[in-house]
């Protein structure tokens, strides 16, 4: 015994660390882990992202890699018990690092990952990463921020496998400055990265709301019946309505505020939305929410 524990230790660090993640079936193409709607930290490890893989037949398709290089791997290695096939293609729908860390699992193996041009602009890989100074050393060991070996400016429509899959980048600033969404017509499945939270919060740090209420309404009209958002659980054709809702309610009542003559602090504070009180991040993000948003509404004042 007092050898077997040592052996076991010593075979647990050549694996790396395991997320233990769990696969869900969206449809018969599509598995999904899903993770925890709240912030990176070292008890998630960064286990709060949804990652998505499509069943193409000749390989799975990924969508968003995930928060490490670690992660990335449990995550293959879970769908491989589900069906062994290869990996053709990684996207990634836009540049936050918990979306694409995982990257290098996957290029270590001569996988193409796929992202928008916004990655050459606004991806750091020059200093640590977000999700370096918030997850524990072990679950970030071995990740290396790879970009996208390939990327493109304007939509884009692909073949692999049985599946025909349409890339369509948002016409405006949304959530991030050049935010792309997977679409698969056969499926009638929108893979919509982070426009679409559930389950908590989103997140206006980087975006802008006028652009990413007209980026929802553009999704809207693809008419899709399964949307997996970058983070929360709902995947049904209502999926997007939180997000939607959340973001149009604080534009109406930061305009009123601003008709009223409010500063941005006056705003801030009155613009509390309790009927999403119970929603997980509230009390951290929503403050920060209403403060970009003014700062882009009153623009329109001017």
């Amino acid at each position: 015994m007092r050898l077997l524990l040592p052996l076991c230790a010593f075979a647990l660090s050549l694996s790396g660390y395991d997320f233990a993640l769990t696969p869900k079936r969206v449809t018969p193409e599509v598995t999904c882990f899903f993770g925890e709607p709240e912030v990176m930290n070292t008890i998630n490890n960064g286990n709060m992202v949804n990652t998505c893989y499509l069943d193409t037949s000749k390989g799975y398709v990924v969508i968003d890699s995930g928060s490490s290089y670690a992660y990335a791997q449990s995550a293959y290695n879970e769908m491989k018990k589900i069906k062994p096939l290869p990996i053709a293609l990684v996207i990634n729908t836009h540049v936050h690092d918990d979306h694409w860390l995982g990257n290098g699992f996957f290029t270590q193996m001569g996988v193409k990952v796929l992202g928008s041009d916004d990655f050459a602009h606004n991806a750091r890989i020059d200093s640590p990463t977000r999700i370096q100074t918030h997850i524990s050393p072990e679950a970030y060991a071995q990740t290396v921020p790879m970009l996208p070996s390939e990327m493109i400016a304007s939509d884009t429509n692909l073949t692999i496998g049985d599946q025909e899959i349409e890339f369509h980048i948002m016409k405006q600033r949304a959530h991030s400055d050049k935010d792309m969404v997977v679409y698969v017509p056969k499926l009638k499945a929108l893979f919509a990265g982070d426009l679409v939270f559930n389950d908590r919060v989103p997140s206006l740090r980087d975006g802008d709301i006028n652009g990413w209420i007209s980026a929802l309404d553009e999704l809207k009209s693809y008419g899709a019946t399964t949307i997996v958002g970058g983070h929360g659980y709902r995947t049904d054709e209502k999926a997007m309505e939180l997000t939607y809702n959340y973001l149009t309610q604080m534009r109406s009542e930061i305009r009123s505020a601003m008709d009223e003559g409010l500063s941005i602090d006056e705003t801030i504070n009155k613009v509390t939305m309790p009927s999403f009180k119970s929603l997980r991040m509230m009390e951290s993000l929503h403050r920060g929410n209403v403060e970009a948003a003014y700062r882009t509404l009153e623009w329109e004042q001017k």
